[in-house]
């Protein structure tokens, strides 16, 4: 019975907690850009509201509905995840290039200068320090040379704004410090749900590993009791096993004197398996893993995992049965 449960759970599918958290993550960044999908709506329909610029209001709006266009498209979005992080990088310099226009535009006086930092703000949320360096570099130097380059120097080639008046900036400015203030917030409210999905998605696979450790010691006491069922005693256990893990020309031997049925029941299933194939069977009847069984006959983990491919195919065990757990049985 504990074999069984062992089987299935060494070889539960962990794409399935993958794919878990990939659908909580997009989730979550679908709520954050409604989120920014209503706040800048409220933006624009404020300024033509109160100042009646409406061409810069619909060219704000059209932006906002950029936001509810990648919502929409959410079932999408995974089919793209190779370049996903470009495209959210590509977002960030547009938005950037946004906000040195808007601040050029509204005479450098309306606070438009805060936006900077609230795409500052975002970057924790879409990318990973440790993962994304180079996008973050990337970003924030660009977001520092446009604020840096739009502070200090003059760019006369851009319009400036007719609807704005001298006793407009000051209330355009708290409007626009109220925005940095709320985005901030619900940045740190986004980032802190992002860090509470991966603990979870850890700690979910701690769980597991150490369920499957505690499992594995159960099964390797289970083999030695098989072992023992054979009128073997601890001494032929340690003999046997310190000549597969030396590669031993009498290793192939000794096995089939202490398991005088084993090769036979083998070759009843498939009598074409070849000797090399047989002999990583008796390792697999040890319960040695693929990287002992590639440190025990001297080649790489790669060549162990195609071998006993070629003999989970003649043998006819289905993908999803654990091939140790398999040849154990036998």
């Amino acid at each position: 019975m504990i074999k069984k449960i062992l089987s299935k759970i060494m070889t539960y599918n962990f794409e399935k907690t993958a794919n878990d958290f990939e659908h909580q993550s997009l989730a979550l960044i679908h709520r954050y850009l409604l989120f920014l999908f209503f706040i800048d709506l409220f933006y624009s329909v404020f300024i033509i509201l109160f100042f009646g610029d409406t061409i810069i209001s619909i060219g704000l709006i059209m932006t906002t509905f950029l936001w509810l266009f990648l919502i929409m498209i959410k079932g999408k979005i995974a089919r793209f995840g190779n370049i996903l992080k470009k495209i959210i990088a590509l977002v960030f310099i547009i938005l950037t290039l946004m906000v040195s226009f808007f601040y050029v535009f509204s005479w450098k006086g309306a606070g438009v200068e805060y936006f900077y930092f609230s795409l500052l703000f975002a970057i924790p949320f879409f990318f990973n320090y440790k993962e994304d360096y180079f996008f973050i570099f990337l970003i924030v130097t660009f977001i520092t040379v446009n604020f840096i380059g739009s502070m200090y120097f003059e760019i006369d080639f851009l319009p400036k704004s007719k609807f704005i008046k001298q006793e407009d900036f000051k209330l355009i400015k708290l409007l626009n410090i109220l925005f940095v203030i709320t985005t901030f917030i619900i940045d740190i409210y986004f980032i802190s749900q992002k860090n509470n999905l991966i603990y979870g998605l850890m700690k979910e696979t701690e769980i597991k590993d150490s369920t499957i450790g505690d499992l594995q010691k159960v099964n390797d006491e289970l083999m030695k009791q098989q072992i023992i069922t054979n009128n073997l005693t601890e001494d032929n256990i340690t003999e046997i096993i310190e000549l597969a893990e030396n590669d031993s020309p009498v290793f192939f031997e000794k096995f089939q004197l202490y398991f005088p049925d084993f090769i036979p029941n083998i070759l009843n299933i498939n009598s074409n398996l070849i000797y090399s194939e047989l002999y990583i069977c008796t390792l697999m009847r040890l319960n040695f893993d693929t990287k002992k069984i590639a440190s025990c006959i001297n080649c790489s983990v790669r060549a162990v995992e195609s071998r006993k491919y070629r003999i989970r195919k003649k043998l006819g065990i289905s993908s999803d049965i654990n091939i140790n757990n398999f040849i154990l049985k036998i």
